[in-house]
């Protein structure tokens, strides 16, 4: 199926993640501090390097500053990390973003921890490149990623980060078709671009060490109000 099917229109399928008494036997006590870190991309080499992917990104560049490598286990790469006694999974699906809502909430169940636990990573078009902005809950915001993740597990009250990719512009006007859309999002950015992109995966790394030491909303205040660098195509 072609990609760009995938990223237009989805399935997403609800599953139950905890029984009747949600709070019953929760692995861990949620204590305002992330347990699962997911970065949002397409799998494959092919779409490594875009714009879509800089979620998972963000994933690999933090596994590899603790010194550990993402293994596969069937539909998703995952390691477990422990950051000044702090256990935390990291995570990417491997299935497609539009359709990984499933995968995630699997992995929420296997894990067995509450929504607001949960951080995911991806790319926002409506953030300027090299933009983050951290949130504790929400919509989906038009990201279909995000949206399938909502579908899956009944609910937006999660925490993300954004990493700003811009949209493409014609005319000084912000481009909304669809399949323009597709196309910027898993296109390459530009070596300027790219540039800003890797200054924002390395501050939205910092910013999860952050979140993960002293907590998401101590993160929240000390990374959306710092200066991005943005740039122009």
């Amino acid at each position: 199926m072609p990609l760009n099917h995938h990223f237009r229109a989805f399935r997403a399928a609800k599953i139950r993640l905890f029984g009747d008494n949600p709070d019953e036997n929760l692995q861990f006590p949620f204590d305002g501090r992330p347990r699962l870190l997911v970065g949002l991309g397409n799998p494959g080499r092919k779409y490594r390097n875009t714009r879509h992917n800089v979620g998972s990104r963000a994933i690999s560049l933090l596994a590899k500053r603790q010194g550990v490598v993402l293994e596969r286990h069937g539909n998703i790469d995952r390691v477990t990390i422990n950051i000044a006694g702090y256990e935390i999974s990291l995570a990417s699906p491997r299935t497609f973003m539009n359709v990984s809502g499933p995968t995630i909430a699997a992995e929420l169940r296997r894990l067995n921890i509450r929504p607001e636990a949960l951080l995911v990573v991806y790319d926002d078009l409506d953030l300027p490149v090299g933009r983050i902005r951290l949130r504790q809950a929400g919509g989906s915001g038009g990201n279909n990623g995000i949206k399938s993740l909502i579908e899956a597990i009944g609910t937006g009250d999660f925490p993300r980060l954004r990493i700003g990719i811009d949209r493409p512009y014609e005319n000084g006007k912000g481009i909304r078709d669809p399949d323009k859309i597709a196309t910027w999002v898993l296109s390459t950015p530009s070596p300027q671009q790219n540039r800003i992109l890797d200054q924002s995966t390395t501050r939205a790394v910092d910013a999860i060490e952050l979140a993960l030491q002293e907590g998401f909303e101590i993160a929240m205040a000390h990374f959306n109000s710092k200066p991005d660098h943005t740039t122009s195509d």
